[in-house]
């Protein structure tokens, strides 16, 4: 019953839709992160940039996700 009125403010409907999106994309970009560090034999610096790009990446992809479900 709470939840459902908190569900009906666009603010926290928002928000709440950023957290899920983000907590799942970083899982899936630590293990991207692992693996090529450990294929490709990538010291700290390349698997920073790895991250770093990600971060670019992932704001590109939730203003697209957010576009598509009119949040």
């Amino acid at each position: 019953m709470i939840f459902q009125k908190f569900l009906k403010n666009p603010i926290f409907k928002s928000f709440f839709i950023f957290s899920i999106f983000r907590a799942i994309y970083g899982f899936f970009i630590v293990i991207f992160a692992y693996y090529f560090s450990r294929e490709l034999s990538l010291n700290a610096y390349e698997t920073g940039m790895i991250f770093i790009f990600s971060i670019f990446l992932s704001r590109i992809g939730y203003k697209a996700f957010k576009n598509k479900l009119n949040l």
